[in-house]
């Protein structure tokens, strides 16, 4: 085929394809009800053929000029002769019909341009972007340019639309015509936010062509209408609402109206999402609440995206609620740990949720110290299912919210792998010896990190003997160190015969020292029990209210030997909240974590400051903090006023602090 015929065949090809897009644009504006998603990638994939068909005749470019002049002749063609047909029938109308008429002709015009520019996604985003690139600043997206071609051919020619608006702004309008004037002045800011002088911001032009009362009208009532839409169920339309309504008026995103009343709203349908939920369900309801149609709508806004954000710390922070959401994350990150109920891609979907809500929380600290605790007794108990899942929980907090934050788990986890060592070493230790203690004795090693409390215990002498020979076998190997046994955290197994029943007990080491001394004599009074293990009586009546068969006859505790139970397994460890410091508390250790923080960022900021006024330091603090914890300003003050009286900084006169 000589170049001649190809030209040809070439020239066909265009004009066929040229002739499916003019049909199926013209069933986008004819027939805009009925044109859905398929049609509009249908349409979308012949503009990128269009777009992409080579002619080895003309640059590459000019398949794309030939599609731009054919759009821009249709909009040309279609709005001249909507031009005439309104100007045909605003003949002698009245100014509300003359508004009813064009909103007739604006509304599905409108659309059917947003759909057009759908298909047009990837000629906007090659073909217009490289002729702008170029500097071709007459060509535009299609969209902006079907604006500008109903601003130029139908709206600056009817100019008496603005007269007609003023006439029914200046008597008492009804509720369905101030509707039609507002559909109006949307498609007036509309057109202004696309047109072509960009120079100066739509609020200055807005501002020249509405009077003051069209102006006054056009905000109130789009305050109205946001607050409506909030209320109601159907955001379709919201976004592109607060697309022009935002540009227009500043206001809605830097003033206070607004974000008050769209926080409001915000909050009470968090508060009524989360009643009395589990972890999961909880967290779900947090993170769906993100992701519903109204925050998707936000999502153009920051600052209004940002109040979704603000609502859901506020909640979680909010004083006074039935739920602790620090508790109850820590509960439900316990649960996954524990409990393989799932895979362990979808433990870690989890966890990374876990996370993603503790963002929200003003005293992060709190959260790591909880969870710490929760671990470590994982780890003694050998509860924990999965090493993998424990690594990625520690690295996914550690990714958020820093080394400093979380070095206490990472020390943690180390400390598991040095104490699988250590048990491994204390075998070989006792083999080496020749010592067998007629029971399994497993030790596990933590560095005492604070936040679990003791008490002191007499052990019998089956128990004294193993712990002796671990402290002899740990002192050789760590010379610098001491060893300390946690009697509160210990805990074990052993079997107990009740005449013909034999039960395997999970028990801790208090109870497993007072089941051993009941080898030895049938009965003991309390006080007998409180001398030989030399422990407080309050103690002791915690850890007997769990073992079933010890029973009271008199003053004395004995053991029912006719004790039956269906379960040969029975945990009687399970501490008692009275007894040890919840779980839930701050303790000692993290308010001192915590004002070490804020000394270290006070020292930090006036050593680089050199002197700051007392709002001004404070404001600092505050900031450097916020991402970590939220310290409050009266703590701020109280470390401000302990590192005055150790000299790190001086109080001047008109209120100032300086770096000594």
């Amino acid at each position: 085929m000589n170049r001649y015929d190809r030209m040809n065949d070439y020239i066909v090809s265009m004009a066929d394809l040229s002739n499916n897009i003019l049909q199926v644009v013209n069933q986008i504006f004819d027939d805009n009800t009925s044109f859905d998603g398929q049609k509009i990638m249908h349409l979308y994939h012949l503009i990128y053929n269009q777009c992409t068909e080579r002619n080895w005749n003309a640059p590459a470019q000019n398949n794309g000029r030939t599609l731009y002049i054919f759009l821009t002749d249709f909009l040309k063609e279609r709005l001249q002769n909507l031009a005439m047909e309104i100007e045909n029938r605003f003949d002698d109308v009245e100014p509300i019909g003359l508004i009813a008429q064009y909103v007739e002709q604006w509304v599905p015009y409108q659309r059917s341009c947003e759909k057009l520019d759908l298909a047009c996604y990837h000629f906007n985003r090659n073909w217009v972007k490289q002729e702008r690139f170029k500097g071709d600043q007459e060509t535009y997206p299609i969209y902006r340019l079907a604006m500008m071609s109903w601003k130029k051919l139908v709206f600056e020619p009817s100019i008496t639309i603005l007269t007609a608006i003023r006439q029914i702004l200046s008597q008492m309008p009804r509720e369905d015509n101030k509707s039609l004037v507002y559909q109006v002045l949307q498609s007036i800011v509309e057109l202004y936010a696309n047109d072509e002088y960009q120079d100066v911001s739509l609020s200055s032009r807005i501002d020249n062509i509405f009077i003051d009362k069209v102006m006054d009208f056009y905000k109130s009532t789009t305050l109205h209408e946001f607050q409506k839409i909030l209320v109601s169920n159907d955001y379709t339309d919201f976004k592109r609402f607060l697309k022009y309504a935002c540009l227009a008026m500043p206001e809605i995103e830097k003033g206070k109206q607004f974000k008050a009343i769209l926080k409001r709203h915000l909050a009470a349908r968090l508060q009524e999402t989360i009643k009395s939920l589990s972890g999961k369900e909880y967290i779900k309801a947090i993170l769906g609440f993100r992701q519903g149609p109204l925050e998707q709508a936000l999502r153009d806004h920051k600052r209004l995206a940002d109040i979704v954000d603000e609502v859901c710390a506020d909640e979680m922070n909010r004083e006074g609620q039935k739920i602790y959401p620090t508790r109850l994350l820590v509960t439900y990150a316990n649960e996954l740990m524990t409990k393989r109920q799932e895979s362990e891609e979808a433990i870690i979907d989890e966890l990374k949720q876990i996370v993603k809500c503790v963002e929200f929380l003003s005293y992060k600290d709190t959260f790591i110290d909880m969870y710490l605790k929760a671990l470590r007794i994982r780890q003694i108990n050998e509860t924990s299912t999965s090493d993998g899942a424990e690594s990625t929980m520690f690295s996914l907090l550690n990714k958020r919210f820093g080394d400093l934050e979380t070095r206490c788990l990472l020390e943690q986890l180390r400390d598991v792998e040095q104490s699988r060592i250590q048990k491994s070493q204390f075998e070989d230790h006792m083999n080496s010896k020749g010592i067998k203690l007629g029971f399994d004795f497993r030790p596990k090693c933590f560095t005492n990190k604070g936040g679990f409390e003791n008490f002191n215990l007499t052990l019998p002498d089956e128990l004294q003997q193993a712990w002796e020979e671990f402290r002899l076998f740990y002192k050789n190997s760590h010379e610098s160190r001491i060893v300390q046994l946690n009697n509160e955290l210990s805990s074990g197994e052993i079997t107990c015969h009740l005449n013909q029943s034999v039960f395997i007990l999970e028990v801790s080491t208090l109870q497993m020292a007072v089941l051993m001394l009941f080898n030895r004599h049938e009965r003991f009074t309390e006080q007998e029990l409180v001398t030989a293990l030399g422990v407080d009586l309050e103690t002791l009546q915690g850890a007997l209210k769990q073992i079933k068969f010890l029973v009271y006859s008199g003053p004395f505790i004995k053991v029912n030997m006719d004790f039956t139970n269906r379960k040969r397994r029975l945990i009687l460890n399970k501490r008692l909240l009275t007894k040890r410091r919840k779980i839930e508390e701050k303790g000692d250790d993290l308010k001192l974590r915590r004002d070490k923080q804020v000394d270290a960022a006070i020292v930090r900021i006036m050593k680089g400051k050199k002197e700051l006024e007392y709002s001004q330091l404070i404001s600092h603090v505050y900031e450097e903090l916020k991402d970590r914890v939220k310290p409050q300003v009266s703590s701020i003050k109280e470390r401000i006023d302990d590192l005055v009286k150790r000299e790190y900084l001086e109080r001047c006169d008109n209120n100032t602090y300086r770096y000594l």
